[in-house]
């Protein structure tokens, strides 16, 4: 690394390793009668003053080995500029570090991502001190989805994120990006009225392919693909950026057929035939990420995490749904061997 880029990582506090990870090498899990999954992308919310992510864990292994899901990332969910209990690896690597073998992390979205919607970059301070197997879940476009989940934007060519970016190519671990997909400024829609959403929804399409510019060593996972709330995130979209940006990633996070959300991975026939043929060109590109939020008991009902808890059977149901109906070749790489190779873990 250079001095200048060393510098700029000591500015964000950086230590990991190239393949610095939770988990120690082991030996292969058993055969199960389902194909294993890793699950790129999960949350785990610690309640009451962040004391209980024991139980969140306790919950997400559960779910687990239900779904015969072999491991898990966890990252906090983007947090913006102000959250009344924030977090992020500090206050739950204790709980995940007692089942080293079925976890991983990710840091960033509790510390980073504040920073990075509401500090100058003049006024890095230090954010990550701890191993992780990438960033995350960073947020440009983070729309809200219900009164308490928080709406965050910064493009994506943000000065902190283009810093990120080199940090993280330096360093050659991915960044993982929610980016609510608009083509243009589009007015707010109904359905999300009542939320923490502004009136006019900014454009996002072209700030992602100018961070992929700025350092084609730096590996962006664009998250929720088939599940895109704003709208622009087609399969065709995704195609060709794919074409154009061979460091573009996608964590893929199926949805039942019924369910709210565009761009769905499923048509009335099976797999749509558009994610279909992507999914094909790009093969090494894509894996899953469902999305899950794992909570302790005592949260109230009514709290966003909780809301979006009750979904996490479904998705898992979706996601073996939409494994089986890939071909046969390419369901591995989907369902684990992707992923491995990007964050460098082993199940």
């Amino acid at each position: 690394m250079n001095r200048r880029l060393g510098s700029l990582a000591a500015a964000f506090g950086v230590t990991i390793a190239a393949a610095a990870v939770l988990t120690p090498a082991s030996q292969p899990r058993a055969a199960s009668a389902e194909l294993p999954v890793l699950d790129a992308h999960t949350h785990i919310i610690g309640g009451r003053n962040n004391a209980f992510f024991d139980e969140a864990v306790a919950a997400e292994l559960a779910m687990m080995g239900r779904y015969h899901i072999a491991k898990s990332i966890v990252m906090s969910p983007p947090r913006g500029e102000y959250y009344r209990l924030n977090f992020d690896y500090p206050q739950f690597m204790g709980a995940i570090g007692r089942h080293r073998d079925r976890f991983a992390f990710l840091g960033g979205g509790g510390l980073l991502n504040p920073m990075v919607h509401t500090i100058k970059p003049s006024a890095v301070t230090p954010a990550i001190k701890a191993g992780a197997a990438g960033f995350g879940e960073m947020s440009s476009l983070h729309l809200s989805l219900a009164p308490e989940h928080g709406y965050n934007f910064a493009p994506a060519d943000h000065p902190l994120l283009l810093l990120l970016a080199d940090i993280a190519a330096a360093h050659d671990v991915p960044i993982d990006l929610h980016n609510d997909a608009l083509l243009k400024a589009e007015p707010r829609p109904a359905r999300f009225a009542g939320f923490q959403d502004p009136p006019i929804l900014p454009a996002t399409i072209a700030p992602l392919k100018r961070l992929l510019q700025h350092n084609p060593k730096a590996e962006i996972i664009w998250d929720h693909g088939g599940a895109d709330q704003a709208g622009d995130m087609t399969a065709q979209r995704v195609g060709a950026m794919m074409d154009r940006y061979p460091n573009l990633y996608m964590s893929l996070k199926p949805l039942p057929p019924n369910a709210p959300g565009m761009n769905k991975l499923f048509s009335k026939h099976g797999l749509d035939a558009g994610w279909a043929a992507v999914i094909a060109r790009h093969p090494d590109r894509f894996f899953i990420g469902s999305d899950n939020f794992y909570v302790p008991h005592h949260i109230r009902p009514d709290k966003a995490p909780v809301q979006f808890s009750r979904h996490d059977g479904e998705k898992m149901r979706a996601i073996r749904a939409f494994l089986k109906l890939l071909p046969a070749g390419l369901t591995p790489k989907i369902a684990y061997a992707n992923a491995e190779r990007l964050f460098k873990l082993k199940l």
